[in-house]
């Protein structure tokens, strides 16, 4: 009980810092700094230069000018660590907490810049990343960070590509992660829990489709005939043990049956758009995505019973709008979005999950890269798979609802620290284990 209750307060803590920041810029925006006799500022004391937040982008600055020299010849790098550490107090299977860490570097070439290819990119990225799967000892189905995978080193994906005709169509060919580009959260990042934070998390389970740090072979074409609407379809290896079959990213290892891949959206007051449509009277700005998808897989799929048939399929929506702006040319205010997935229950053990999210951003006005998020996930047991359980004799299942809320708090341009706490119903849609409260929180640094 100690533990949890030391534990219980640094959570609390931690939910009081954004109060905290806001009082303290408040307090240095009212106070105006001494003058000496002359009329000149003073110098700042050292008091008020530990609440002052650093200019500087990265924790390692500018490399002396490099790094920007180098962006501008079209060569770009970003270099982060992340962790997330989490404890279920009371509930689940288990009582117990978890922490997942990761570095990753990526590198991207612009040649419209190096050498004067219009429309020729590169990307490659790679990573290390160590730690327990909390969510597998609480036993739930949305896990509590999408962080989690597998302790591995590994080149993640590495892809080139080609945009031809005012960047109307796309061609890109390489090492893809699926859950990337399909079936991802337009708003990931802004929530920890899996489904929201980074894409449905049923999308491998059900047809193996591709996921990050576990990238496969694989094309993808993109067609945008106008800024707001485009249509895109890929090919990607479907690896279903995907770390295994290439442990280290390099191996460009084809296995198994491919997936194919397809989706369409449509987009509110694209980037540097500046259509009518795009703004309110007032001149604010509501941007918005509506994306439906669906993935297919000609191989074979075992059922509740472990006969196997053939080909599994699953379908996607997503909606994602800006719908409160409090001045125009800021993103400060309310996003909202809601998606779902589907995929045939005879095949597929978690075969629906629906996500429900807001965020407000800015939610002080003068701390304009805070944000504070809720989210809602319910995953559910298709029938024949709950059925045949129930005649093996296991409990009943049915689905598993899990709430989050949290605050990122942005502490320097290159740090940020998001207490979060999450609360699971029918934990692992099971109704006999007790309801699960999870704390914790992230913090990443931008190097």
């Amino acid at each position: 009980m100690r533990r949890v209750a030391i534990y219980l307060s640094g959570i609390l803590f931690l939910f009081t810092l954004p109060a905290w920041s806001q009082e303290v810029t408040a307090a240095t925006e009212v106070a105006s700094p001494p003058t000496t006799s002359t009329g000149v500022a003073s110098p700042p004391q050292a008091g008020a230069a530990i609440l002052e937040i650093p200019s500087r982008q990265y924790f390692f600055g500018d490399w002396g000018g490099k790094r920007t020299s180098l962006a501008e010849k079209g060569i770009s790098f970003d270099f982060f660590y992340i962790a997330d550490l989490q404890a279920n107090p009371s509930g689940g299977r288990h009582q117990t907490k978890a922490g997942w860490e990761r570095v990753r570097g990526t590198m991207d070439i612009n040649f419209d810049h190096l050498i004067g290819w219009q429309g020729l990119r590169f990307h490659a990225t790679g990573l290390w990343q160590t730690g327990a799967n909390l969510g597998a000892k609480i036993g739930t189905l949305a896990n509590p960070s999408d962080l989690v995978s597998l302790a591995t080193s590994r080149l993640d994906s590495f892809w080139i590509e080609q945009n031809l005709l005012s960047d109307k169509v796309r061609v890109r060919a390489g090492q893809l992660a699926g859950l990337d580009f399909y079936g991802n959260q337009e708003y990931g990042g802004s929530w920890l829990i899996e489904p929201m934070g980074y894409a449905f998390g049923n999308l491998f389970s059900s047809i193996f489709e591709s996921f990050n740090p576990a990238g496969t072979p694989g094309a993808e074409l993109r067609f945008a005939p106008k800024r707001s609407f485009y249509v895109k379809s890929a090919v990607m290896a479907g690896n279903r043990d995907p770390y295994r079959q290439d442990p280290t990213g390099l191996g460009f290892q084809i296995r198994d049956t491919p997936n194919f891949l397809f989706e369409t959206g449509y987009l509110v007051s694209p980037p540097d758009s500046n259509t009518v449509n795009s703004r309110s009277a007032t001149g604010k700005s509501y941007p918005g995505d509506y994306k439906f998808g669906g993935v297919y897989n000609g191989g074979k799929f075992p059922d509740a019973a472990g006969h196997r048939s053939n080909a599994n399929y699953l379908i996607y929506g997503m909606a994602s709008q800006a719908v409160f702006r409090s001045d125009a040319g800021s993103n400060r205010g309310l996003d909202t979005t809601v998606g779902f997935d589907y995929a045939p229950g005879d095949v597929t053990r978690e075969n629906v999950q629906i996500t429900v999210g807001a965020r407000f951003n800015a939610p002080f006005s003068n701390r304009p890269k805070d944000r504070v998020a809720s989210g809602l996930v319910y995953s559910r047991i298709s029938d024949p798979f709950r059925q045949f359980g129930g005649l093996l004799g296991g409990a009943p299942l049915g689905s598993e609802k899990a709430f989050e809320v949290n605050y990122s708090l942005q502490v320097t341009p290159y740090f940020y620290v998001q207490p979060t706490f999450q609360y699971y119903l029918d934990v692992g849609a099971n109704h006999i284990l007790p309801n699960a409260p999870v704390l914790g929180f992230r913090t990443k640094v931008n190097f």
